[in-house]
């Protein structure tokens, strides 16, 4: 006997759950669109559609679905709380908070979804708000060692670092093998001054099977093993991507930071007509392109960033922003035969330690008679370059002077500036000229 269409729906739809229930998320797409064929627009499947497509990675798509939802039934609590999910993932929290709340409304009051509220909150800067909804949960689950982790890093936001410390611990207590607990745990000690401690949280979260790169990175900065070339690619990603408005203004107004003008006005001074090109490398959200763009007929950027790349294009100062690692672009540049007159790089040599490969792939692409002019945060030592504890590299003036005579620069200027302040004290940094030699 042939199933209904209601029945083999059905049928689909309970295979699609139990795929994703066991980490099928690409069958479990096919079983319920199958299903959805069969009986169109039924919210409970359009529900599961919505966390699969999530799950894959897909949030556009899924926020479609969720809202396809909602449109014919706004009571599915779920279907908020993946709404919110959906938002977050396209950076739309305040959307995703605005979710949240139709969701608590509904009943919708899990473990999971007063997480991802906390999670929002962080993300929107309201610290204390987070703080509340985190002591609750875990009041009521001690054991939540997610909750606890984020509970730490809000304590932290608040500048609270010894509590921050008790709930790193807590979430270290309670599931061992969370390693990005233990390396929360172990950045924090390195704030706290504990370098020994930090070494060991560290190593625990080695053998708890994190993030390799990024925790030799991390170690070198406490005194365990040497320095990395450059920070890894995914951190300095992860440290600005979650910026977005105010990101300017805190830098500027806040820490006092003046790398941008002290970099342009120091090359202008020795490339006094206009460029017909100038290069921004790690442009950030922007902050050179208005003062190169009276210096040059075309500006163009390039950060590693997705989240920089886009407030940079929206800056208007540039002609063009390209996403990528920045010697790799002057490397593809150089295979071109692109010429530059113009290459600054304001405050970003600081996630690079070994300016060997920057210097190298420069020099292909700078013009004769151009200009390269950066900023560094300066250290007097014997060293070409050191990791600091803050995790930035700082250069010594006589090492980048042997590092230009190597690839063939002439230093033209090197100038001492403070180029912004941290906790109040200023941070020692110099500003260099170079052009190609002869």
């Amino acid at each position: 006997m042939t199933p209904s269409p209601f029945e083999a729906a059905r049928t689909h739809f309970l295979q699609g759950v139990a795929l994703f229930e066991a980490g099928d998320a690409a069958g479990a797409e096919v079983a319920l669109r199958a299903s959805l064929a069969l009986l169109p627009g039924r919210p409970s499947t359009l529900v599961n559609l919505g966390a699969v497509l999530l799950r894959l990675g897909r949030a556009p798509e899924a926020l479609q679905v969720l809202d396809e939802t909602l449109a014919a039934d706004a009571t599915q609590s779920d279907a908020w709380c993946h709404r919110a999910l959906a938002c977050s993932e396209l950076g739309r929290e305040a959307e995703a908070l605005a979710s949240l709340q139709r969701a608590f409304a509904l009943g919708g009051s899990g473990p999971a979804a007063h997480h991802h509220h906390a999670v929002v909150l962080n993300r929107l800067g309201r610290h204390d708000e987070a703080l509340t909804v985190l002591q609750a949960l875990t009041q009521a689950d001690p054991g939540h060692a997610g909750a606890q982790m984020l509970l730490g890093q809000t304590w932290q936001a608040l500048g609270r670092l010894p509590e921050a410390r008790r709930a790193f611990e807590a979430a270290v207590a309670v599931a061992p093998q969370a390693a990005e607990a233990w390396m929360h745990l172990g950045l924090l000690l390195k704030d706290l001054g504990d370098a020994a401690a930090a070494q060991q949280a560290l190593q625990q979260a080695r053998a708890a099977g994190g993030d390799a790169p990024l925790l030799a990175y991390f170690s070198a900065a406490v005194g365990e093993g040497p320095a990395p070339a450059a920070a890894p690619p995914d951190y300095v990603r992860g440290l600005f991507d979650p910026y977005a408005e105010g990101f300017e203004q805190h830098l500027v107004d806040e820490l006092r930071y003046c790398g941008h003008h002290a970099v342009v006005n120091a090359a202008a001074t020795w490339h006094s007509v206009p460029a017909a090109l100038a290069l921004d490398l790690g442009c950030g959200s922007g902050l050179c392109g208005p003062l190169l763009r009276t210096r040059a007929t075309r500006v163009e950027g390039v950060d590693l960033s997705p989240t920089m790349v886009e407030l940079a294009r929206a800056s208007g100062g540039y002609d063009a922003v390209f996403e990528a690692e920045l010697v790799q672009h002057l490397q593809a540049r150089g295979a071109r035969g692109d010429r530059t007159d113009l290459i600054v790089a304001a405050d970003v040599f600081i996630y690079i330690g070994d300016l060997g490969p920057v210097f190298a792939a420069v020099s292909c692409v700078l013009a004769a008679g151009g200009v390269f002019a950066f900023t560094v945060e300066h250290q007097e030592g014997a060293a070409p370059c050191v990791l600091q504890r803050n995790l930035r590299y700082a250069h010594s003036e006589a090492g980048l002077r042997a590092l230009a005579a190597a690839h063939g620069f002439v230093v033209r200027q090197a100038r001492p500036l403070v180029l912004r302040e941290e906790q109040r004290q200023p941070v020692a940094g110099l500003v260099l000229v170079l052009q190609p030699a002869g």
